[in-house]
């Protein structure tokens, strides 16, 4: 998903924390999570020295899947692996610094460079011309995908998509509590016991709504809260705009097969501003309106991305 923390609680608190001193971060893998299909694999590969963690499970063609920010692939084995997996090989990936994959050392946050992670880890599992499934931020980071690696995907489905930039009433507190000394691990670890989880709760309710949040669901997202991950979270979210500005103008370019999934209740992207301004602007794109729905497609709505697949899969077939 993709959560915006519009309070100024969370500035004066991390900026009182600031006086503590940066901890040297630390990672540690926990046990395997319990997910939906009997056959979901769980691995951690190394992709130019960078430790990339994905889930796995079913057998044929190759849908990747891009959770948005916050998030992991976990978001995804809630419920959409499991209706996925019985017709396709369903790979869900951990974004950079998010879930347990490693951050990048250089120019983490951009979409670009997240890219260039992702097209390498997909050559390095064997995985050709896949369909990219993109939630949020990560639908972002498929449209980035497409711009630089068109010939190396079949086909894209954007669940919310955050295409186009957004105002930036908060991006520079963002930018400033990244960048050291501001803040550090320590700060960040002090900060979640203070406010993290109530915090969440009120974010999750609003990208979930009109539905309630799963408590299951709930509890499994106190992960995002890690160190690790709430920093990457600031940096993907502070950087976004920047990004999709230059990358919208050239959206155009992509001439594939394109599903846009939205939420007619979404309140954290504008489905006017992001998916209709994004249908006009790709020609072989087709949309899908969820009555009732909000931002959590993959939680709450995931036999939608298999009627998106199938109708990439009658498309394909017409047209051939």
């Amino acid at each position: 998903m993709a959560i915006t923390f519009k309070t100024c609680s969370l500035v004066c608190i991390v900026l009182v924390l600031s006086a503590f001193a940066s901890a040297r971060m630390q990672s540690a893998s926990g046990p395997a999570e319990s997910f939906g299909c009997a056959n979901t694999q769980e691995h951690l590969t190394s992709v130019n020295g960078v430790r990339v963690h994905y889930l796995e499970a079913g057998t044929g063609q190759a849908v990747v899947l891009l959770h948005g920010n916050a998030g992991s692939a976990a978001d995804f084995s809630y419920r959409a692996m499991q209706v996925l997996c019985g017709e396709y090989r369903v790979v869900a990936v951990d974004r950079p610094g998010h879930g347990k994959s490693d951050r990048l050392s250089k120019d983490p946050a951009r979409l670009e460079s997240q890219a260039a992670l992702l097209h390498d880890t997909l050559i390095s599992l064997g995985i050709k011309r896949p369909i990219l499934v993109g939630h949020s931020w990560g639908a972002s980071l498929a449209l980035a995908y497409a711009l630089n690696y068109q010939d190396d995907i079949s086909s894209m489905i954007l669940l919310a998509p955050a295409a186009y930039r957004e105002s930036e009433e908060i991006a520079w507190w963002m930018r400033a509590l990244v960048k050291p000394p501001v803040i550090g691990d320590v700060s960040l670890a002090i900060g979640k016991r203070l406010f993290g989880k109530r915090l969440l709760k009120q974010e999750l309710q609003l990208a979930f709504y009109p539905q309630a949040v799963p408590v299951d669901y709930l509890k499994s997202a106190n992960a995002w809260l890690g160190r690790k991950q709430l920093k990457s979270y600031l940096e993907d979210e502070s950087h976004l705009n920047a990004s999709l500005e230059t990358l919208s103008l050239r959206y155009p370019e992509i001439r594939l097969p394109v599903v846009i999934v939205t939420g007619d209740s979404d309140k954290i992207v504008s489905a006017h501003a992001n998916a209709y301004r994004l249908k006009a602007a790709l020609s072989q794109s087709q949309l899908i309106e969820l009555k009732h729905t909000g931002h959590e497609i993959p939680q709450t709505d995931p036999q939608s991305i298999r009627a998106a697949l199938a109708m990439i899969s009658n498309s394909a077939a017409y047209n051939h």
